[in-house]
């Protein structure tokens, strides 16, 4: 067996006809690349590379990535410091694309390789559902860059396919109250506060007696519901440290909620740290609400389609037809930044859009309306 020998690495030809490469990393580790070179120039000019990257501090060992991506998966979901609903939703994501990219390794799998897994996705699942489980596999294949795993991601120019938004749902103040008057009374309020204050439904549900400020007339959000695998339990925290917050409530909605207290069954009822709103058992309530509850009422109301989730984004319309500051409706809805506000869940209705032409009109009149008309052009009946 022929040797060669070089300043940096050594190469050496194997019985087979193909050239092996050896160097040392550098802690004074052996390691033998993962690859056999077809000349001894194409194992020479990987050395060059190796130690290029040494050099530069951009060096990754290759037999990091050796680990299987169903291996740096269990590992990545494992991590500190995340919430079980996270954690749960990035499994449950990251899950779909294992029968195809499971058994690779980290170091091999290639953005065909993403790119096929993300079409065979798409054949049975929608187009919003492919973005949110694609989004979990790309922070997972990117952690293992960040952990010197690979040195690049292959999760590059993928193609996805394209999410075409429905219209978002927009609800005035006496399609609400219908959709009210067609609950069960046990259930109205709950709705009211959601249509009105915007609250998520991990939000209303979690709603303590003392969230509840009765003389300042302010509700606070301290709390969420967290529904995982068919069990829930309350967390003290939301989903972004924006959704913690507390707001100015209208009248209305304060004492609707006092109504709702007065008339429920029950000592704790009225113990600060009892939920407001509860299940005809006096336990948490559960998101199979919206399927069993709130869709017949919605259909009775002439509101079919609507979903809890549809409340938040006609309650954040409600104030932009109202005039409120971008900046203060991110604060009540519980975003980090206008931008979602404005862009996902604000939609103008035409009410609104028919207030802005008539403010127009008296902020020009003086200036256009009394001025003398202009000529017509030729040509052009005046």
């Amino acid at each position: 067996m022929a040797t060669g020998k070089r300043q940096f690495g050594a190469v050496d030809k194997l019985p087979s006809g193909r050239w092996r490469a050896r160097y040392r990393d550098a802690a004074g580790r052996r390691v033998t690349a993962p690859t056999r070179f077809r000349t001894k120039a194409d194992a020479n000019a990987y050395l060059s590379v190796v130690q290029a990257d040494l050099v530069r501090g951009q060096y990754i060992d290759p037999r990091e990535g050796r680990i299987t991506v169903d291996a740096w998966a269990k590992s990545w979901l494992a991590r500190p410091g995340k919430r079980a609903a996270t954690v749960a939703r990035d499994a449950q994501g990251i899950g779909v694309f294992l029968p195809s990219l499971g058994n690779l390794a980290l170091a091999v799998v290639t953005p065909r390789d993403v790119q096929e897994a993300v079409d065979e996705r798409s054949r049975h699942a929608q187009p919003a559902t492919v973005a949110r489980d694609f989004a979990a596999l790309r922070a997972m294949l990117n952690a293992a860059v960040d952990a010197d795993l690979i040195g690049r991601s292959p999760v590059r120019k993928i193609a996805l396919p394209r999410i075409v938004r429905p219209e978002r749902m927009t609800i005035d103040p006496k399609q609400l109250r219908r959709l009210v008057d067609e609950l069960p009374e046990h259930y109205q309020t709950l709705v009211l506060t959601a249509g009105v204050l915007g609250l998520a439904w991990e939000e209303v549900v979690a709603l303590r007696v003392r969230d509840v400020d009765f003389m300042r007339r302010t509700v606070t959000v301290a709390q969420t519901v967290e529904e995982l695998a068919g069990h829930l339990r309350i967390v003290p925290e939301g989903k972004r440290k924006a959704r913690l917050r507390t707001m100015a409530a209208p009248a209305f909605v304060v004492d609707a909620i006092a109504r709702h207290l007065a008339s429920a069954k029950g000592d704790d009822a009225h113990d600060p740290e009892a939920l407001i709103f509860r299940g005809p058992r006096g336990g948490i309530l559960r998101r199979r609400f919206g399927e069993r509850i709130l869709r017949p009422a919605a259909a009775r109301a002439g509101l079919s389609g609507l979903t809890f989730h549809g409340l938040r984004h006609a309650a954040t319309s409600s104030l932009v037809d109202v005039g409120v500051h971008p900046r203060v409706m991110a604060t009540r809805i519980g975003h980090g930044t206008v931008r979602t506000t404005m862009e996902v869940y604000a939609r103008a209705s035409d009410n609104a859009d028919q207030e802005a032409a008539k403010l127009l009109q008296e902020r020009f009149a003086s200036a256009f309306i009394d001025a003398a008309p202009a000529a017509a052009p030729d040509g052009v009946e005046k």
